[in-house]
């Protein structure tokens, strides 16, 4: 009866410790699709006079750097994008004077970089991967 005990006591162990799940030879999980992204860059500027730098979505969708001329106080550029990108936006007086220039990108509405100069010589820059 011992020996019957036994037997069944190590066929039992043996099963419970080959049956473990082997996860090596499971299809690999579908492709995880892009995460959708509300950017926003915003500018503010003493001066009113300044060039500006961003990396911005093109006709087909890629990211890619536009400059403009900004003549305002106030200015705001919004798109969407995937998340897994990197995003940038300088700006810097036109004039000598020392104004100040912030620059701030949002992501979902979240504050994700900002940056800020008040010299000529200088750009205000944000930047990140997001």
């Amino acid at each position: 009866m011992k020996n019957i005990l036994l037997s069944f006591a190590v066929l039992v162990g043996f099963l419970a410790v080959s049956c473990k799940k082997d996860n090596s030879n499971q299809p690999a999980s579908a492709i995880e699709s892009p995460v959708s992204i509300d950017v926003e860059y915003k500018i503010l500027s003493e001066s009113g006079n300044l060039e500006a730098s961003y990396i911005y979505p093109n006709a087909d969708g890629k990211l890619e750097v536009k400059t403009e001329t900004i003549t305002r106080t106030e200015h705001s550029v919004n798109f969407k994008s995937t998340k897994g990108n990197f995003f940038s936006l300088e700006a810097w007086n036109t004039t000598a004077a020392r104004k100040s220039v912030y620059v701030q990108i949002y992501i979902n509405g979240v504050l994700f970089q900002e940056g800020s100069c008040n010299s000529p010589s200088q750009k205000a820059v944000a930047s990140g991967n997001y």
